[in-house]
């Protein structure tokens, strides 16, 4: 953290004067951090251009409302990030193959922004949901190159040094951390910081196979540990078994594929039997309490908005193929608050793929997915680790909402894994620097290893 810290110095003194500024006045900190934003691509610092995003999109999720000014300047960043992206174009001189795969279902979400009944939002959303697919990667592609794996281990020493603040401030500051007796770090929500959490350590993960030399042994001890204890206080069993589904299949993966599949199938057939006996479970474990077995049944009032929305899809036939266009979904739950309070719920819809189908119908979902699983199936080629992230971000997004939304802290970070597991090391360098290789997928080691007999 020390080496970090003493390379990034001015770099984390002007993050920490957005904050003060937020503190001083909304806009201050919205022109302050726009003219940071300018001066950072005037010396082409494409790195910082890109953590600084993501640090006001962690900001904007706070409930604090010194950090309102995060909420209203992350528009405003994310255009001066496509602006600098479409005006400037020998600096991102190489493809996006990323946004390929998503293009029909972004496509589909400005043709059916006229459904919405509030087209303005609506339209507004759409685009920047795809500006971020086009973007986002792209950036982080341009960093990589600019600086190589330093930028990877720059990025992660960073959230890990977030993941550091929000637990020191258990006891600095315990009522900025804690909502509803839960721990939520910097993050708004417990279950947001789960779900970052998660994103984070697959992102650590998949650097360190990538590049097993990039972090020393007690920089790993300490970055594990935040993690870790950030899971734990958070008490957030959707993090808890995220975290346990992606390193139990990255294991059986880097075995063998077939290894990795067999678990899988083992883990289908047992699913329904620990499910349906995990207050059991807990209880004997002594973690009935913290992990709140006794709302596992209703899924925490979870399933009383699917049911909602299942209702509101299967009673409308248009609303069923074509959706709402987007935010329909925070548009429906909000003029039905009050009942669905009576029954139990409060918040959205809680549900990824509810959400695109409220938005954008099952031609919208059945296109969002075929992006998905298109992304996957390229990255399985170049990383073992695909598999394994895509058993955690399908169990994830089926009990929160993230994935529908383009401007918050965890999409982003999905587009980070998903790109350096994407591409091959060699690609991502580009010509500028040094690729270091490293033979991720067991499938291309055994060929090396053949070839080299």
């Amino acid at each position: 953290m020390n080496e970090f810290l003493k390379r990034n110095l001015q770099f984390v003194v002007m993050l920490l004067i957005w904050v003060v500024s937020g503190f001083v006045a909304s806009p201050v900190a919205v022109g302050v951090v726009a003219l940071s934003v300018i001066l950072l691509k005037r010396k082409d610092m494409f790195p910082e251009l890109i953590i600084g995003f993501i640090f006001i999109l962690i900001l904007s999720d706070s409930r604090q409302y010194q950090l309102e000014f995060a909420k209203k300047v992350k528009d405003i960043y994310l255009i001066l990030l496509a602006a600098f992206y479409f005006f400037d174009r020998k600096q991102f001189n190489f493809k996006n193959a990323l946004v390929i795969p998503f293009i029909p279902f972004i496509i589909w979400g400005f043709i059916v922004v006229f459904r919405s009944p509030e087209m303005q939002i609506a339209f507004m959303k759409t685009l920047s949901y795809g500006l971020l697919y086009l973007v986002i990667p792209a950036y982080f592609t341009k960093a990589f190159r600019d600086k190589g794996a330093i930028f990877l281990k720059d990025f992660i020493m960073f959230v890990s040094l977030l993941f550091m603040i929000g637990v020191a401030l258990i006891v600095l500051a315990p009522n900025f951390v804690f909502l509803a007796g839960r721990f939520s770090g910097i993050l708004g929500n417990p279950n947001g910081l789960g779900i970052f959490t998660v994103l984070a350590l697959i992102l650590t993960v998949c650097t360190q196979i990538k590049f097993p030399n990039l972090f020393t042994r007690n920089e790993l001890i300490m970055i594990y540990t935040f993690m870790a204890l950030s899971a734990i206080l958070s008490g957030s069993r959707n993090t808890l078994m995220c975290i346990f589904i992606f390193l139990v299949f990255t294991k059986f993966y880097k075995i063998s594929y077939w290894y990795g599949f067999i678990a899988v199938i083992i883990a289908a057939m047992l699913y329904q039997v620990v499910f349906s006996n995990l207050p059991t479970i807990l209880e004997a474990l002594g973690l009935a309490k913290a992990l709140r077995a006794d709302t596992l049944e209703n899924g925490s009032g979870r399933m009383v908005a699917w049911l909602f929305a299942l209702s509101k899809l299967n009673s409308d036939i248009k609303l069923f193929m074509c959706g709402g266009g987007f935010s329909f979904d925070e548009y429906l739950y909000y003029i039905n608050y009050t009942m669905l309070s009576a029954m139990g719920h409060q918040g959205g819809v809680h549900n990824t793929y509810l959400a695109l189908w409220l938005n954008t119908g099952i031609i919208g979902l059945a296109l969002w997915l075929v992006g998905f699983f298109r992304s996957v199936f390229k990255a399985v080629t170049v990383s073992y680790t695909a598999f394994p992230m895509m058993y955690a971000v399908i169990f994830s997004a089926t009990f929160e909402a993230w994935l529908m939304g383009s401007l918050n802290p965890f999409h982003i970070m999905f587009l980070f894994v998903l790109t350096l597991i994407t591409t091959n090391t060699s690609d991502f360098a580009g010509e500028q620097l040094p690729a270091i290789t490293t033979a991720e997928n067991p499938a291309s080691e055994e060929s090396e290893k053949t070839g080299n007999n």
